[in-house]
């Protein structure tokens, strides 16, 4: 189809009902043989896609005319019935509800398909009479009637065949239940005229044989570790990188392997029935499909919610997919795992921990690339990868320097009292009337160079305490040596890296994230926060505990938010101020030497802010209009 209809050209047709075409998919781009149901309107069609039955409306620049060539081969689907049941509610029609369950159950599956005709009767009935089985999640066989009547969408109904056109009397050709799984399947060959609608050709297979092709439910076990080949050297095609730097790896003498099992699993593994809620354990084994809609072998790595995350076996990647795209059966058990993980020799990240930047330059290096493998050192991959052998030991956990100092909180910063005027800076601001300060002296306000967010100029110790200055600069020369933060408890002190790559004093705020572990961390001498993880965190020397936090929270006082401020993006966290707000008062605070009156102490830290000893900063936002007045 694809080779005889890819660069045709659309050509206006007079199309009709019951006409052949080829019809163009448009959202998956493919041809399919159809015939037309009807003309919905002069540029839409209904058609019937009879290769695979279904029906679908389509412009007609979608519609080409079939070639004869292709009318000769049969139909490669038939339209079926199940028998011995019919809608409830003494209606005719099926309802929605059936249909829906109907489609849910059957679309996709591998089934057995029992023909309901005597042996030897030319059968002419359309659709085709037939039982349907399917595997449930137990891999029992299960008569998809039968789970309808349970459901309560059908009923039962006996079939009726008349003997002769001459015989008045009737005999039910009710098939006794211990009969049924002596049946012969009739498996439709699709070799029959596309004009007919009936089967021409039918042969025989027992259910055994189909059944076999069918793989038993295993809810216990594991798949087997991948064959390392017998070779210092060989040739291999790299599947992924996974986020710690593993390399993952089939070799080229497993890929015909592979490439075979994994037709295999398609072929047999369409759909295996309706599973009922079941309670996935990390470590399992299942079959997964993926999301290109293809089975894998896989394992189940975390449980999160309603997604699993699993690890494709024979392919290395790993991702997260909803829990009914899992099926708690092993494929090919005695089949080793195809994929290898490798990682680099002598090769370590920088801090012991592989950034995304690295990760990204491996997958760029080597993704789907051919690679020659020089196994250097071979490691025992059922200790390392098999969740259900690892050994797991407690007595470095227990060792002092791991173990991480219970610090009382920092000590607090106390403002001047009421109406006394005093020099601060402005170190972090949350809002426009809510900023972090600090106190400082009129000579060194020209200094205004720390990392604050009002100034982007770095970090200097000069106008910090000198004793705290010395201290912390002495502390980062030798950084490497504490021991790394063990407690993340709120409020634990530490010391914590900046963007600079300098070590500040720091608080813990929150855990933000478990994989990998992300903390929130407040810099308690600048009071802004930033997310990091657990290799940029340190213990903190008990002596820098003795200085007060120098960042003090404030609310300023004598404005507020403006009653109108339309049209203007809103701050996320504090939407009653507006963005424009906000970068307003940054712009007010900037390298600015500015004086601070008290004006609360309690419950909150409340303060007028003064550009120089009698202008307040938040008059420039009441000017234009981003702030009113607050008497």
């Amino acid at each position: 189809m694809v080779a005889a209809y890819e660069d045709s050209k659309w050509e206006p047709v007079k199309w009709e009902n019951d006409m052949h075409c080829a019809v163009r998919i448009p959202d998956k781009n493919q041809w399919q043989r159809g015939q037309i149901i009807r003309m919905v309107t002069d540029t839409l069609v209904e058609v019937l896609l009879y290769d695979v039955g279904v029906e679908l409306v389509v412009n007609i620049t979608c519609l080409r005319e079939l070639q004869e060539n292709l009318r000769t081969m049969g139909r490669l689907s038939l339209e079926c019935s199940l028998v011995d049941i019919r809608p409830t509610g003494g209606s005719d029609k099926w309802t929605a509800t059936a249909c829906d369950c109907l489609s849910l159950y059957l679309t996709g599956a591998v089934a057995t398909i029992i023909l309901q005709v005597c042996s030897g009767e030319n059968n002419t009935t359309w659709p085709l009479p037939v039982k349907i089985f399917c595997r449930d999640e137990k891999g029992e066989r299960v008569d998809v009637s039968k789970y309808l009547i349970k459901k309560g969408l059908a009923l039962r109904e006996r079939r009726i065949k008349k003997l002769n056109n001459s015989h008045s009397s009737e005999k039910s050709l009710e098939i006794p239940p211990e009969q049924e799984d002596s049946m012969v399947t009739k498996c439709i060959k699709t070799n029959f005229d596309p004009d007919k609608k009936a089967a021409d050709v039918i042969s025989e297979h027992k259910v055994s044989e189909f059944k076999q092709k069918i793989p038993e439910p295993r809810t216990t076990g594991c798949y087997k570790p991948p064959a390392i080949p017998n070779m210092k050297v060989f040739e291999a095609t790299v599947s992924c990188i996974g986020d710690d730097g593993t390399i993952f790896v089939v070799p080229k003498l497993s890929e015909f392997e592979l490439t075979k099992m994994m037709n295999e699993i398609q072929s047999n593994l369409k759909c295996l029935g309706l599973l009922e809620p079941y309670f996935w354990k990390k470590g399992e084994a299942c079959a997964v499909r993926g999301s290109d809609t293809m089975w894998y072998r896989g394992k189940v790595m975390e449980v999160v919610g309603g997604s699993i995350k699993v690890q494709y076996l024979d392919h290395g990647f790993t991702e997260k997919i909803p829990q009914c795209h899992l099926y708690p059966i092993l494929l090919y058990p005695d089949t080793p795992q195809f994929c290898i993980p490798c990682q680099l020799y002598n090769t370590k990240s920088v801090g012991n921990v592989w950034q995304p930047d690295a990760i990204e330059l491996l997958q760029e290096l080597l993704s789907k690339r051919e690679v020659e493998i020089h196994i250097m050192k071979l490691t025992d991959y059922d200790k390392k990868y098999e969740d259900e052998r690892w050994e797991i030991r407690f007595e470095e956990l227990l060792l002092s320097e791991t173990e991480t100092p219970i610090l009382p909180p920092y000590l607090p910063s106390s403002l001047p009292p009421p109406e006394e005027l005093y020099a601060v800076q402005v170190k972090h601001v949350v809002s426009p009337n809510e900023v972090y300060i600090c106190l400082d002296s009129v000579e060194s306000c020209n200094l205004f160079n720390q990392h604050s967010d009002t100034d982007d100029s770095g970090v200097s110790w000069e106008s910090e305490s000198e004793s705290l200055n010395e201290a912390l600069r002495r502390f980062n020369k030798n950084v490497e040596t504490f021991p790394p933060l063990t407690d993340f408890r709120t409020e634990m002190p530490c010391l914590a890296e900046y963007d600079d790559g300098l070590w500040y004093r720091a608080k813990i705020v929150s855990v933000k994230d478990f994989n990998p572990l992300a903390v929130l961390v407040q810099f308690v001498d600048y009071g802004s926060t930033e997310k990091l993880t657990i290799n940029r965190l340190r213990q903190i020397p008990l002596h820098l505990m003795q200085y007060p936090a120098r960042a003090i929270k404030v609310l300023l006082a004598g404005f507020k938010p403006p009653l109108r401020d339309p049209g203007k993006t809103r701050i996320p966290y504090c939407p009653k101020w507006s963005m424009e707000a906000l970068w307003a008062m940054i712009d007010c605070l900037q390298g600015k030497q500015l004086y601070a009156s008290s004006m609360a102490q309690a419950p909150e830290q409340i303060v007028m802010l003064y550009e120089d000893e009698q202008y307040p900063v938040h008059m420039s936002l009441v000017e234009m209009g981003l702030a009113d007045r607050d008497e």
